[in-house]
């Protein structure tokens, strides 16, 4: 397939808000649109506070193979060829992928890499396929970001999934790699109340704030104790609820 079918091919398979692919043909489809896309993968887990973090270089699907680049972290390369197997996920357009690598071997042509099977399956999951529910103007969810890391930074809550997705808006001096977590952060909740949660930096981009200043916006997992997720998130709905009525 040419780049352009490859899209093609992705718009089509991520109609749904959820699908698991086991057809070589669309795996291949969709993994071929992220080495198209530049697009990085992460590791699922977290090693010793590094994340695996690299490129998909090549789809073989015809030889039963996968190519994957090393990341910059030594130790987590380490952990996927002592695991045997890694589920690596990646943001694409409005989903997200998912599959398991497996089986990694060092790859010499043409640049050092990981050579992974081909994955049997494949997951996409819209991020949109749940409900968000958006902070609105009056509320303010302030955020001390990382404040169990080393510079903890001020940040705003703007956009919040009941999958426990969401997104804080935060200082374009600030720069957040992909796959970096933020640990102990502060996050005030409208009703006077705490939650102290995880957040793991899915994606970002530029976004112009609505009184001209420039800033970046961070996609977000948030990590933790599901009772506090779940407080989180209740908060938002009921608040959601109270402007419905």
């Amino acid at each position: 397939m040419e780049a352009t079918e490859h899209a093609d091919e992705w718009k089509r398979i991520a109609g749904s808000s959820q699908v698991l692919l086991r057809s070589r043909i669309e795996i291949a489809a969709v993994l071929q649109s992220l080495v198209d896309g530049d697009l990085p993968l992460v590791s699922c887990h977290q090693v010793h506070d590094q994340m695996f973090i690299a490129k998909l270089h090549r789809v073989c699907a015809g030889q039963n193979f996968i190519v994957v680049g090393y990341s910059d972290s030594k130790i987590a390369n380490s952990e996927v060829f002592a695991a045997r197997a890694v589920l690596l996920c990646a943001s694409h357009c409005r989903g997200y992928v998912k599959f398991m690598a497996s089986n990694p071997v060092e790859e010499a042509d043409p640049v050092q890499a990981i050579r992974f099977d081909f994955p049997e399956a494949l997951l996409i999951e819209q991020r949109r396929a749940n409900n968000r529910v958006r902070v609105d103007a009056e509320t303010e969810l302030n955020c001390l970001a990382d404040g169990g890391g080393i510079i903890p930074f001020e940040a705003s809550i703007v956009d919040v999934s009941l999958s426990g997705l969401g997104a804080m808006v935060y200082d374009p001096a600030i720069t957040l790699p992909l796959g970096t977590m933020l640990t102990g952060c502060r996050i005030d909740l409208p009703d006077g109340s705490v939650a102290f949660l995880d957040m793991q930096v899915l994606h970002s981009t530029r976004v112009t704030l609505l009184d001209g200043r420039s800033a970046w916006r961070a996609g977000c997992r948030f990590i933790g104790d599901q009772d506090k997720i779940d407080k989180l998130l209740k908060v938002f709905v009921l608040d959601l609820e109270r402007h419905d009525d």
